[in-house]
């Protein structure tokens, strides 16, 4: 069986588009988005209303959880507090232009979905279980990914939260984050994961890279009116709460050259 996982779309809908095509080569049986449908990017309507109309299962992220509480606050920890307050901003803007049912939407997004998988269960989630604002540690002691699945009774773990695509072998199972479509993973781009799984064999995880239209994306922002702060980091590879996700020495200064709209 083969699955698909994306993560943290954030409102950019060129990014969702490029991610789903790519992913169509693959030829998943099932796809799974861990959540963060909304905020940060221009688009929060039109994703949610992609996501419902291509069936894709979907977990509730913590934005997406404020977003349908019509919360200003989603809960994210940022790197600096302009960068704090232009995200409440945000999600106040991410709120007044979802719908009433694409609200309601998000607010009845599951926390968490279990399948068996050839077998194999699996538990997918957008942070840690019963923790959204928290993400799958990278460098940690073996014994807490040992936890992760004996606690949670799976074989295979998939969370996003991070922006960071990560793949984490153990005897107990195989955990994953396949990074994000719109959370700066990559400089105009995203990345996704490709999951098989088969009775009996070992399970295989590829984390794809994929890019799409940045121009078509900062048009969105313009006509949104939205300051281009969270724009920005979709070009250059930093994540919306202020870490960067390149180590690229050009992109940074980039970023320090480039002019304010």
């Amino acid at each position: 069986m083969r699955i698909g996982l994306l993560s943290d779309v954030h409102g950019n809908l060129p990014g969702l588009e490029s991610a789903w095509r790519a992913m169509a080569e693959y030829a998943p049986d099932i796809t799974v988005c861990l959540g963060d449908l909304v905020q940060y990017g221009p688009s929060p309507g039109p994703v949610v209303s992609f996501i419902r109309s291509h069936g894709i299962e979907t977990v509730q992220g913590n934005c997406d959880r404020a977003a349908g509480r019509q919360r200003r606050d989603c809960g994210d920890s940022f790197e600096n507090p302009h960068w704090r307050r232009l995200a409440r901003e945000y999600m106040e803007w991410t709120v007044d232009n979802l719908s009433r049912d694409e609200t309601t939407v998000l607010r009845n997004l599951p926390d968490e979905l279990r399948f068996e998988l050839d077998r194999m269960p699996a538990l997918f989630v957008h942070g840690l279980p019963g923790r959204p604002t928290d993400g799958l540690p990278g460098a940690t002691a073996h014994e807490v990914y040992d936890l992760l699945l004996s606690r949670n009774g799976c074989s295979l773990f998939a969370c996003g939260h991070t922006h960071r695509p990560m793949v984490v072998r153990r005897p107990g199972g195989v955990l994953v984050n396949p990074g994000s479509v719109g959370g700066g993973t990559r400089p105009g781009g995203g990345t996704f994961a490709i999951v098989d799984v088969e009775n009996g064999a070992e399970t295989e995880v590829d984390i794809v890279d994929f890019t799409y239209d940045i121009r078509a994306l900062e048009a969105m922002y313009r006509e949104s009116g939205l300051p281009e702060l969270f724009f920005r980091c979709s070009r250059l590879g930093r994540d919306p709460r202020g870490e960067w996700h390149t180590d690229s020495p050009y992109h940074r200064q980039e970023w320090a050259a480039s002019p304010s709209w």
